[in-house]
């Protein structure tokens, strides 16, 4: 005999597939406030947007003009830290807070390509010494 729940028919995987497509969802919207995050800076610090795309493999992603070291520090911070105030948001929405979070920390850590890279790599920049070519 099939199992039936409420009178409908393998309900058993609909309750499994509704927090997978609620995760899912809840993380996209996670990745499109932490670009928002990463384009809102930049607009402050007087650096240029080129172009705002989504890729399979990449996810959202935003191509800026170059700006200076500390602009560069200041744009890529901006996402992650957009997620960290939307953690904020856990009183009331537990699970959107729990997406941000750990949107914030994948993308803090410093491995090539991510924002964590690009913070480490700004802040090198901005703490070692230049070397001059007007020294002897």
């Amino acid at each position: 005999m099939e199992q039936t729940v409420i009178g409908v028919p393998h309900m058993h995987v609909v309750r499994w597939l509704f927090p997978f497509t609620q995760g899912l969802g809840l993380g996209i919207i996670a990745m499109l406030l932490h670009e928002c995050g990463h384009l809102v800076a930049a607009i402050c610090v007087g650096v240029r947007i080129k172009n705002v795309g989504m890729k399979w493999n990449k996810g959202l992603y935003t191509i800026r003009e170059k700006g200076t070291p500390l602009q560069n520090l200041i744009v890529a911070a901006a996402g992650p830290f957009a997620n960290i105030l939307l953690c904020s948001t856990a009183p009331w929405a537990h699970m959107f807070a729990l997406a941000n979070f750990c949107y914030a920390i994948a993308n803090t850590l410093p491995i090539e390509g991510s924002d964590g890279y690009r913070i480490a790599s700004c802040w090198l920049q901005l703490r070692l010494p230049q070397s001059s070519s007007t020294q002897t």
